[in-house]
């Protein structure tokens, strides 16, 4: 059997449909494909009913033609799972394995498959495995996309039911067990067998804020279980291949950290708003290379109008090959635009192509060529390069999914205070890894953990055995409160974490947004909103103080020792130049490169034992001035040093030897 195996080299490829277009066309776009330096093509994302159009028969002949022409034109290929787009045939047989909502009526939307339905199951197994089967010696499929977009899907049916069920046992072994954990003495719901247990349905009385939690636990298990199953089978048929999924932006409800063990690499779908947050792009980045710690690819990258918006900027000249540049600089390995030819149907009318929907090129298309052309100058020492992070981020969807399961105040907003403490990582010039918090953390010289309200033994004996072996914990207001269920410890707050941190959490106040206090720092006065805890320090040391209200004077920030390490313990939320200086500080504590950039400048290197690439990505519609030490620009090839100019929405990536 004939193995291809993936090129050791950054990949530019894109989506394309066959399906969506006459035979005849096929050869034009593999020529225009090959005209940009197109590598690799996603297939077959949404083609279950062209694959298997009436139930049983199966129909391959037109992939394989389109995949012969373009295994012709060199071009590789990515296999889909399609899961996704389920045939009508089969939601008219089996209606049950769409979702079933609260109140047990089936209710549908896109991606919304019941991954505990038999039926589902079933028919998902058959047309994997007649694609691996059939595809799995193939010289130009190199590897699959997992299904599409997958989602955590809160499913009523009986078959989740009975899954929640055994999930709960396996999860906590005896009714009293689960009853403890979920404090079902409260309003007097314990239960006495395993079939009076159900998911929240609509249909209760009182659901607990644990049960709400578990139940979102077990959707991402069995969102994890339904792509580990089509994993399994691929890798039967094909362990040469490659296997990876395109995760969601900013998706909370899917444990990327879970889904991604059985993957070889992880990616995601990036569709940055014209005038969104940068930071946001660069925040995903990080967490989905996080994930496996290691390069992830982009599956479906922005370059058209968007299809889901109340309204569609227009994508500025630059700015396509910027985000791809931007990609590259976070730790893709692989970029794929949706799509190559703009869609013609139903909701994703817009030009989202590479090709206007007549078959011709846009102005992104040029922008994705001048890429290439670019990219070949360096990319084969590019791609054997890492991130450089010395600062982790802890990421935690248990965290994300207990704030949901608990609303409590609508001023506090994890996400926000996660990019809090991110956008003044950016600003000066640190790259984090946005990491679970079980992970090994013994390679971070710098570890940020804001807002771990639920704290388990796992994730306590990691953080301690992280700083008591010479590691720096900072620990974010609202921390340490809540056993892994999502109840309240009885331990004084922090909870497992008051020891390491050397102070207790006394009081508390959760601020309404017209209101603030204030602590000094160093000195200088900030204004502070939303949580404040009051610290009572035991071994810590103060670093700052509220000056404002009755606990004027108490301890807002402290700093303590444990072990070889230390620990903050930031008990302020709500002010972005606080969070900017106290990094700083830290950061210079720590002697971590430093390097101050202009606002919406992007710094990011790549490094392997030897060389240092540093990204510099201008966001700015103007030019900027950057200082950069004395290195080659790679897009140039020439030596540059000092001061330069980068003109509006346009990278400079200078090589360099790497500093140890």
């Amino acid at each position: 059997m004939e193995v291809t195996k993936m090129k050791k080299e950054i990949y530019i490829g894109a989506g394309y449909y066959p399906d969506h277009w006459p035979r005849e066309r096929w050869p034009k776009d593999i020529e225009l494909m090959k005209e940009a330096g197109i590598k690799i093509l996603r297939l077959a994302e949404l083609s279950w009913s062209f694959l298997e159009p009436r139930e049983g028969e199966f129909d391959f002949s037109w992939l394989d033609d389109f995949i012969e022409l373009a295994h012709a034109a060199d071009i590789q290929i990515l296999l889909c799972t399609p899961i996704e787009a389920s045939p009508v045939w089969l939601r008219h047989k089996h209606p049950e394995v769409v979702r079933h909502d609260k109140v047990d009526r089936i209710h549908g939307e896109r991606g919304m498959h019941c991954h505990n339905s038999r039926a589902f199951i079933f028919y998902v197994n058959r047309i994997v495995t007649k694609m691996a089967e059939h595809y799995a010696s193939n010289p130009a499929v190199i590897g699959w996309q997992i299904d599409n977009e997958l989602r955590n899907v809160d499913c009523y049916c009986s078959d989740c039911r009975e899954a929640f069920q055994k999930w709960l046992e396996d999860r906590y072994g005896t009714l009293e067990g689960l009853n403890q954990a979920w404090g079902t003495c409260f309003w007097s719901q314990v239960y006495n067998s395993w079939e009076e247990v159900t998911p929240p349905s609509a249909d209760q009385l009182t659901i607990s804020v644990s049960q709400i939690l578990d139940f979102t636990r077990f959707g991402s298990d069995s969102t994890v279980n339904h792509l580990n199953r089509q994993v399994d089978i691929i890798k039967s048929f094909a362990p040469h291949h490659e296997v990876t999924h395109n995760m969601l932006g900013w998706y909370p409800n899917l444990n990327a950290y879970d889904l991604s063990k059985k993957l070889d690499f992880i990616g995601w779908d990036s569709y940055p708003n014209v005038d969104g947050d940068n930071h946001i792009e660069c925040f995903l980045h990080d967490h989905y290379r996080g994930a496996k710690h290691k390069a992830h690819w982009v599956l479906e990258q922005k370059n058209g109008y968007f299809n889901y918006s109340d309204y569609n900027l227009a994508i500025e000249p630059g700015l396509v090959r910027l985000w791809t540049y931007q990609d590259i600089a976070r730790g893709a390995n692989g970029v794929l635009f949706y799509r190559w030819r703009s869609n013609k149907y139903s909701g994703e009318q817009n030009p989202n192509g590479l090709l206007r929907h007549d078959g011709t090129p846009r102005r992104p298309y040029y922008e994705v060529k001048q890429l290439t052309e670019e990219l070949s100058r360096f990319e084969k020492e590019l791609v054997d390069t890492t991130v450089e992070a010395p600062v982790a981020l802890i990421y935690s969807y248990d965290q994300m999914w207990a704030f949901e399961a608990h609303k409590q105040y609508k001023s506090f907003d994890h996400r926000e205070h996660l990019l809090t403490y991110y956008r003044a990582l950016t600003k000066l010039g640190l790259t984090a890894d946005l990491v679970d918090p079980t992970t090994d953390l013994s390679k971070y010289k710098l570890v940020i953990a804001p807002s771990m309200t639920m704290v388990s033994n796992e994730i306590y004996e990691n953080f301690n055995r992280y700083v008591e072996n010479g590691g720096c914990l900072i620990i974010g207001a609202r921390s340490g409160m809540k056993t892994w269920s999502n109840t309240t410890h009885e331990l004084p707050w922090p909870g497992l974490l008051a020891e390491m941190a050397g102070t207790v959490v006394d009081e508390f106040e959760v601020l309404p947004d017209e209101y603030a206090n204030a602590i000094t720092y160093k000195g200088k006065e900030y204004p502070v909103k939303v949580w404040l805890d009051m610290l009572d320090n035991q071994t810590a040391e103060t670093l700052a103080v509220y000056t404002q209200k009755f606990y004027a004077g108490r301890t807002a920030i402290s700093k303590n020792s444990h072990g070889a390490g230390l620990v903050y313990y930031v008990g302020v939320m709500g002010n972005s130049e606080l969070a900017l200086d106290f990094l700083a500080d830290v950061a210079e504590e720590l002697k971590l490169t430093v390097t101050n950039v202009p606002k919406e400048v992007y710094l990011t290197r790549r490094v392997n034992e030897q060389d240092c690439f540093t990204f510099y990505m201008n966001v700015n519609r103007e030019p900027v001035n950057v200082a950069v030490e004395e290195g080659l620009d790679v897009i140039t090839e020439k030596v540059v040093s000092g001061e330069i100019v980068i003109n509006g929405l346009d990278v400079l990536i200078v090589k360099s030897r790497r500093r140890n």
